[in-house]
């Protein structure tokens, strides 16, 4: 199965809607063609009786890669960091909270993007990768294109006590090492669907 984010809604490509986290208010499509890419984009966008699309077909992985040609594709990579006390590494951008990761450079493998974007965003060194998670993908417009997203994520470690130093130019305005109550009452209600998704 693969999820892709629109904002807070979600497409499914999958050949078992029972695995799907249904939300309230979806519509289920048995079929998938090119063709349908913009008119389900544009459901998701503009209606807000649908608040999920699955596309129910055998072969998904086919439907799914042919979806993703639709699109200008952007890959980045980041993580979840963890220190000693078992906080997580967050930054506030864009009057929300989000995971650090940014987009791999040519010729960069993801795990050393991942690490690198860590360390510029946050100030950070001493990091371990761990093990790799799902990827997600989420679907935004840029100067007038539609970019598919797909983000590489680890699980990671860092045993570094130094003092966190936002990336300003990137629009990033704090970084902070966060419990699992702070995750719960201040990260929850105010970051993106991908990043909830990850974090549950």
């Amino acid at each position: 199965m693969y999820k892709v984010f629109v904002n807070d809604k979600v497409i499914y490509f999958t050949n078992n809607s029972e695995n799907c986290n249904q939300f309230s208010k979806g519509l289920t499509l048995a079929f998938f063609t090119l063709e349908t890419t913009p008119f389900i984009i544009e459901l998701l966008e503009n209606d807000d009786k649908i608040d999920h699309v699955i596309i129910l077909v055998n072969d998904f992985d086919y439907a799914f890669n042919e979806f993703k040609t639709r699109f200008q594709i952007i890959k980045a990579a980041g993580g979840i960091v963890s220190n000693s006390k078992n906080e997580k590494l967050f930054i506030y951008r864009l009057d929300k909270w989000d995971l650090p990761k940014g987009k791999i450079e040519k010729g960069e493998n993801v795990e050393a993007a991942a690490l690198r974007e860590i360390e510029e965003e946050c100030g950070i060194n001493e990091l371990t990768i761990i093990k790799p998670l799902n990827d997600t993908f989420h679907i935004y417009n840029l100067h007038g294109k539609t970019i598919l997203k797909q983000t590489y994520w680890f699980d990671m470690s860092s045993t570094y006590q130094g003092e966190l130093v936002p990336q300003l130019e990137e629009d990033i305005t704090k970084v902070e090492w966060l419990t699992d109550s702070e995750i719960k009452t201040k990260v929850m209600g105010n970051t993106y669907a991908s990043i909830k998704e990850l974090l549950t």
